[in-house]
């Protein structure tokens, strides 16, 4: 008998063999061909097998390892041939397996080598003439009793035929014996944590997008194309656990199978081909050529693989580029096969026929809440009086699961105190392990991109991005590429209205970025967002040339503060200022030389003001919710500031009129949203045609007419929602631009004029809420247009005929 596994018959428990088959079979009739095969053939794949190789001497009792062999393994293979019955050996290993077996712990697959299973369950023909021999030697016949119950039964189970009728390759038969045996056994599953929260009804969610049948929670088949899929987010939310579950899943409707996970090291150590080598490896369990040459490698992958169905698991690409390099294209493996890619980009497969996006989100309350829990005190749901504690916790981590995960496992046992301490270090800045996480994502941007990162997480959170897209192109950062590097990343969420969204958590992060410039002296720092350290700055004048940008935030009817001009000494660099409620005096010429944009929201009477201010590098002016009115003196100094781009007034309830535009002027954008009290725009505004181009008097409910367009010819949005506007004309040729027009609950305007034809480039129009009757024919024309929304138009009663020419219009 081979023990290679066992060391001795009396050694430890711990010096077992360790074997997941145990193999029997009668030597003489079986092992130079089909039991080796399937001995092999079991090893190649990474199965642990242990076979019984000898015959048991007359009298001798079983050896001990051969029950221990049978007992630690899951499952037995039994190859009955027609001698089977007269080894003494074999029938009392089958009397153990069948032992085994009634105790529901082990799995018995019988071979019936060329043998009629009627024979093994009634003891018949060459066994029952093999136990009448054994009967013979033996003293008496009790111990025929248990064998006789092991072939019946064994009989009795579904097994694999061979037979001299209906012949079958052998090699086809122990294959699928392998795949029977890689099933039961779970070889190809991957190690998923216990506590699993909330990842089902994303597998199904993905399931459904690659056409898999999935029933009664099992995946049952999948189709004939090459299914691709890419999981992506931030890091810690789970992308690969999520693909794990999808591939244990899975795998069994495979050839073969593939997971790669911790390249990257691997590939900046030893190359892209040894990562290929390994998948190559894989996919022929084992036994696969080694290359030393990435595009040989690449060739193996076209053409070894291309008539199989296989299964990859790609974890953690960094790009398309990549990916690329790793497999090639994604067709050459062959029909039904399926990958799975996981990425913290979004476009890892933007370029790939047929692929499907994941985006995959942080986790919703309850289930982070339940994660934690089982994290933290080995329960779904805080015990009494850890209820708040543990609700805050799960909602100062964003519900991160990496988060949860770590915080919770580390709070286990411990003291309330040490819950409340945790909770105030997660409310200024994420866990140690997240902020790993994040970093590896971050120093992966370029230094532009960083930049824009940090001025998101400090100050333009929940803002339009094409406001400080002025100040980030004129700092050379390049926003048009670095924010789709950062959407991509999943580190910034473009939403509705274009309005840039960063996670919580990832706000804490950039912060915390800021910070870690200088712990100790915020001085020091490059940006100031906190409003106890930029006023503890300004008020002990200790600015100095590395604050770039400093935030003022005054509560709501708390009394601001007013500054004198020597208080912002040695801020030479600042480029961004946001001074809120505060008041400033005094001639501030030789300060703020570099400053792009001036936030004074809420500021004061700026025409009582004794203001000096040298508004040369102004970009981005923003005056929102001042008391400014038609007499504003600042106005003359505004007209200096020759690259001022935008200037946004929202909600200047006292501002009845604007003055003269200069057309020495660069405006583009002008935002008056919400100036309740405005009713006239100056005729002026036509000094900007080539340079304005977007208007937007949102909720200016007193504006009754809009001067005459006509000339803006970079106009590319005009709002008008809730305006008493009554009428808009469009003249030929004029705002051939415009793409957006929004004229949103305007009650007064009762018809759009068959002009509106002449917006070549319209590709949004919104009416609702409108009074209008009816559409011009003239509709037609808009070729461009792809939104029309029409919602709450009573007065509506017909639509024209011309809007099923609109091949652009989305349903």
């Amino acid at each position: 008998m081979d023990i290679s596994h066992v060391t001795n018959p009396s050694s430890s428990m711990s010096t077992r063999p360790n074997c997941q088959v145990f193999l029997s079979f009668r030597g003489p009739d079986t092992r130079r061909n089909f039991a080796d095969f399937l001995y092999s053939s079991l090893s190649d794949v990474g199965i642990r097998v242990f076979r019984d190789d000898e015959e048991l001497e007359v009298g001798k009792e079983m050896n001990p390892q051969l029950i221990q062999a049978i007992e630690q393994s899951e499952i037995s293979i039994p190859v009955i041939s027609k001698d089977y019955a007269s080894s003494k050996s074999c029938l009392m290993e089958l009397g153990t397996m069948v032992k085994r077996m009634d105790n529901k712990n082990h799995i018995i697959i019988p071979i019936f080598y060329y043998v009629d299973p009627s024979n093994v369950r009634y003891c018949t023909g060459p066994f029952e003439e093999a136990l009448n021999v054994h009967k013979k030697r033996g003293r008496d016949g009790s111990f025929l009793n248990p064998w006789k119950f092991a072939l019946q039964q064994i009989g009795d189970l579904t097994g694999y035929h061979l037979q001299e009728k209906n012949e079958k390759n052998h090699g086809e038969v122990i294959k699928r014996i392998v795949y029977e045996v890689e099933q039961k056994l779970k070889t190809r599953d991957l190690i998923v944590p216990k506590q699993l929260v909330g990842v089902d009804p994303h597998g199904q969610e993905i399931m459904a997008k690659l056409k898999v049948d999935y029933r009664n929670g099992k995946a049952v088949k999948i189709g004939d194309t090459c299914g691709k899929v890419l999981i992506h987010g931030i890091p810690g939310v789970g992308k690969t656990v999520l693909a794990k579950c999808l591939y244990n899943q899975l795998n069994h409707l495979f050839d073969a199978c593939s997971f790669l996970e911790k390249f990257q090291e691997e590939i900046k150590d030893h190359g892209i081909v040894s990562v290929q080598n390994r998948l190559i490896s894989h996919l022929h369990k084992g036994n696969a050529q080694k290359f030393d040459c990435s595009d040989h490698a690449l060739t193996q992958i076209q053409s070894r693989f291309l008539d199989m169905k296989v299964l990859l698991l790609l974890d953690d690409v960094k790009d398309r580029d990549q990916l690329s390099e790793l497999v090639g294209e994604l067709d050459w493996l062959g029909q039904g096969s399926m990958v799975i890619v996981t990425s913290r980009r979004c476009d890892v497969l933007q370029k790939v026929n047929g692929a499907e996006n994941y985006a995959l989100g942080l986790m919703k309350e309850d289930k982070a809440l339940t994660l934690f829990c089982k994290h933290a005190f080995n329960t779904d749901s805080p015990p009494e009086g850890f209820e708040r504690l543990a609700t805050d916790i799960v909602a100062a981590t964003d519900g991160l699961p990496l988060a949860l995960k770590k915080v919770g496992g580390f709070l286990f046992s411990k003291s309330k105190q040490a819950w409340m301490e945790k909770l105030m270090q997660l409310k200024e800045a994420p866990d140690e392990s997240v902020r790993e996480a994040f970093l590896e994502s971050y120093n992966t941007l370029d230094v532009n991109a960083q930049q824009i990162f940090l001025d998101i997480a400090c100050f333009f959170n929940g803002m339009d991005k094409r406001i400080p897209h002025y100040m980030w192109y004129d700092l050379q950062c390049f926003p048009s590429l670095s924010i789709p590097s950062l959407h991509a990343m999943s580190l910034v969420e473009i939403r509705e209205e274009k309005e840039l969204h960063m996670r919580g958590i990832l706000k804490k992060f950039g912060r915390e970025i800021v910070k870690s410039e200088n712990k100790n002296e915020p001085c020091q720092r490059s940006r100031l967002c906190n409003h106890e350290e930029a006023l503890d700055v300004l008020m002990g004048r200790k600015g100095t040339k590395s604050i770039e940008a400093l935030g003022l935030k005054f509560a709501n009817g708390s009394d601001s503060t007013s500054f004198e001009c020597h208080q912002f000494d040695g801020l030479q660099n600042l480029r961004f200022l946001r001074l809120d409620q505060a008041d400033i005096r005094g001639n501030f010429w030789d300060h703020f030389l570099k400053l792009m944009w001036l936030d004074w929201q809420g500021s004061p009477r700026i025409l009582e003001c004794h203001l000096k201010l040298n508004p040369l590098k102004l970009v981005i002016l923003d005056l929102s919710g001042s008391q400014i009115g038609r007499g504003w003196r600042v106005w003359d100094l505004l007209t200096q500031a020759r690259k001022l781009k935008v200037l946004k007034l929202t909600k200047c309830t006292k501002l009845k009129a604007t003055p003269d535009f200069s057309d020495s002027m660069e405006l583009e954008r002008i935002i008056l949203e919400g100036c309740s009290k405005l009713v006239v725009i100056h005729p002026s505004i036509r000094q900007l045609e080539k340079k304005l181009v977007s208007l937007n008097v949102k909720g200016c409910s007193l504006l009754r007419k809009l001067p005459d367009l006509g000339p803006m010819r970079g106009l590319k949005e005009l709002v008008i929602d809730g305006t008493s506007i009554s009428q808009i004309n469009f003249k030929e040729g004029s705002m051939m631009m415009l793409k957006t027009l929004s004229a949103r609950n305007c009650g007064g305007l009762t018809d759009i004029p068959d002009s509106i034809g002449c917006l070549k480039s319209l590709k949004y129009l919104a009416l609702d809420g409108s009074g209008i009757r009816t559409l011009p024919e003239s509709i037609r024309s808009l070729k461009k247009l792809k939104i029309l929304s029409l919602k709450n138009c009573r007065r509506l009663t017909n639509l024209p005929d011309g809007i099923r020419r609109l091949s652009s219009l989305q349903l």
